[in-house]
């Protein structure tokens, strides 16, 4: 085909070649001005979804303050009114975003103890008056047994302040139980401060964010707002639920300063105008060269030998270009031959480590197995020294002096030492392999049972042990029973020398489907460093020096816990001593009742 004929003149030549540079300098500008406006918007979105996650977080951080204060609140509203006022107090010293009051509700709504958290004066009357809303949250409490919040209205210490000063607030209520409903403990608290004081908090800067509710007819309302950083930028924004305590609010969260930088948001006109101003450079710069070439056409063939000297120059470097060009693609082979060993490393790594793992989990069954094995050989030889030591007692200890009698009641001490030993080293080695038979079981008689046993053999003073209501679990008996039995066997234990010992069992719900079942004492208790580390084998805290004991019990407590799926620690006693806890699955049905001890048994 013949180009000068389809172009026509030398002239519409230039002309066409200098729009098609013009057109593909625009094209490709306004494309990557595309990107980059995408890209822009993209970083925006993450920038606001990134702070709409940061108020988010700060306000379930609070509203779990709340909810653990308030299980606490309740847990101490259950015991006597000495134990409540210490409660109070601290929880008015941690200062709660929001907070207002306290109110401690009988069953009969007279006040037990009221307690302001906002540095106002503490007024009302002996029995609450209870507006709808919190009339509505205190009967949910009561019916649902579980921590509610009330919606939005205003306070009464609040009715009294101008319109514009009157805040938004609710109320938590969680409902006191001891066997039976007690009352109601009430936390009252302003909206927009706990709005304010906790993203102030958790440091959460350049938005403007605004709490709603919504009624159970479907109406959205404001309850609180609050902005750093100055008026909202642009129409975006972000949105989250939020559900404690049985209540829905929503959040709704604008930025007021820039989601991205300056720089970033104007690279996309300035790529945009850069590629008009270089398409347009270019394209005046063909005119202008085409309309020399054609005065200067004459002058051309003078030139020809320079044009050909141009032109090998230009085949010289395409062929640098060329050379350039498969440098790059030798490189570019390295570099996969590179990746391709480094998996080959990774591979054999990953395969190193799961030998490894293989040869850690034979070397503990054989730990296990020499366990077990020890323990079956040492049991004969233990019971025959222990069996022979108490016929020499018998026969002949009436004819042999205080020193010889000494050393054989050593050989009998010394021999039932070892077999506990032995024993609780058996069951730590095969508490990991045990079969469960799980089955509903009675945690009530099941303890009462395990603390018949402590106070028949108790010696000296007679320890103290109460057993509260404690649940139905899915469980295996026996084994449940030896973690009670160790627990409760520590807490008489580890007393100080003179003191009786003073238990409390009861259990606690933990978790949907859960039971916690703490035994309390007043003993050594057990220091902050040391509350994971009693849990290895064979571990004896240095406060247990001079009491009994292998350091086994509670590894194989903590091994049977596990095998359940649940878990198990410790922690203080306020007022003295240890708290040791495990959780344990609900049963899905009641089981009949165990055994239960007298009156007298258990005084």
């Amino acid at each position: 085909m013949n180009i000068r004929k389809v172009l026509g003149s030398p002239g519409r030549r230039g002309v066409a070649l200098a729009a098609t540079v013009l057109t593909l300098g625009l094209g490709t500008g306004a494309g990557a001005a595309a990107g980059l406006t995408a890209a822009a918007g993209d970083a925006g979105t993450a920038a606001l979804a990134l702070r709409t996650a940061s108020v988010r977080g700060a306000l379930d951080t609070t509203f779990q303050r709340y909810a653990d204060t308030m299980q606490d609140l309740a847990a101490a509203a259950a015991r006597p009114a000495a134990a409540l006022a210490p409660t109070l107090s601290r929880v008015a010293a941690a200062h709660l975003p929001g907070a207002h009051q306290i109110i401690v509700v009988g069953a009969d709504r007279t006040v037990r103890a009221r307690q302001t958290l906002d540095g106002s004066i503490p007024a009302g009357p002996p029995a609450l008056a209870a507006g709808p809303e919190l009339a509505r949250g205190l009967e949910l409490a009561r019916q649902s047994g579980r921590l509610v919040a009330g919606p939005a209205h205003v306070l009464p210490a609040d009715r009294g302040l101008p319109p514009a000063h009157r805040q938004p607030a609710f109320e938590f209520v969680a409902p006191v139980h001891d066997g039976e409903f007690l009352g109601w403990v009430v936390l009252a608290v302003r909206a927009p401060d706990l709005l304010r004081e906790s993203l102030q908090a958790a440091g959460v800067t350049g938005v403007a964010t605004v709490l709603t509710e919504t009624s159970p007819d479907g109406v959205t309302r404001e309850v609180a707002r609050w902005a750093e950083g100055g008026e909202p930028v642009g129409h975006t924004s972000g949105t989250a639920d939020l559900t404690p305590a049985a209540h829905t609010w929503q959040i709704r969260v604008r930025p007021t300063t820039a989601l991205i930088s300056a720089a970033r948001a104007a690279a996309a006109p300035l790529t945009l105008l850069g590629a008009v101003l270089v398409s347009g450079l270019c394209a005046a710069l063909l005119l202008v060269t085409d309309l020399g070439r054609r005065r200067a056409e004459a002058r051309a063939r003078r030139a020809a030998a320079g044009r050909r000297r141009d032109l090998d120059a230009h085949r010289a470097e395409l062929d640098r270009q060329r050379a350039e060009l498969e440098r790059h693609r030798d490189d570019l082979a390295e570099q996969r031959a590179g990746l391709d060993r480094r998996s080959a490393a990774e591979q054999e790594l990953r395969e190193r480590a799961a030998a490894a793992e293989q040869r850690l989990r034979e070397r503990e069954a054989e730990l296990s197995g020499f366990a077990v094995a020890a323990a079956d050989h040492l049991h004969a030889p233990l019971h025959t020294v222990a069996g022979f030591t108490e016929l020499l007692l018998e026969d002949t200890g009436p004819q042999l002096d205080p020193a010889a009698r000494g050393f054989l009641d050593r050989i009998a001490g010394s021999t039932a030492r070892m077999l506990a030993v032995v024993d609780d080293l058996q069951t730590y080695a095969t508490a990991n392999d045990a079969a469960l038979k799980l089955e509903p079981v009675d945690a009530g008689g099941l303890a009462l049972g395990v603390v018949a046993g402590h106070l028949d053999g108790a010696g000296g003073e007679r320890p103290s042990i109460d057993v509260g209501d404690l649940p139905v679990v899915t469980a295996d008996a026996e084994l449940i029973g030896e973690v009670l039995g160790q627990l409760v066997d520590n807490a008489i234990r580890f007393v100080r020398h003179g003191t009786a010992a003073r238990v409390t069992v009861a259990a606690r719900a933990h978790a949907p489907g859960w039971w916690r079942v703490e035994v309390a004492d007043r003993g050594i208790g057990v220091p902050e460093e040391e509350r994971t580390r009693i849990f290895a084998p064979f571990h004896r805290a240095p406060a247990a020096e001079g009491f009994p004991g292998t350091g086994l019990g509670l590894a194989v407590c903590r091994r049977i816990v596990a095998l359940h799926g649940g878990e198990l620690g410790v922690e203080p006693n306020p007022g003295g001593g240890s708290v040791f806890w495990f959780t344990v699955a609900a049963a899905p049905v009641a089981a009949a009742a165990g055994p239960e001890l007298q009156a007298a048994d258990r005084s």
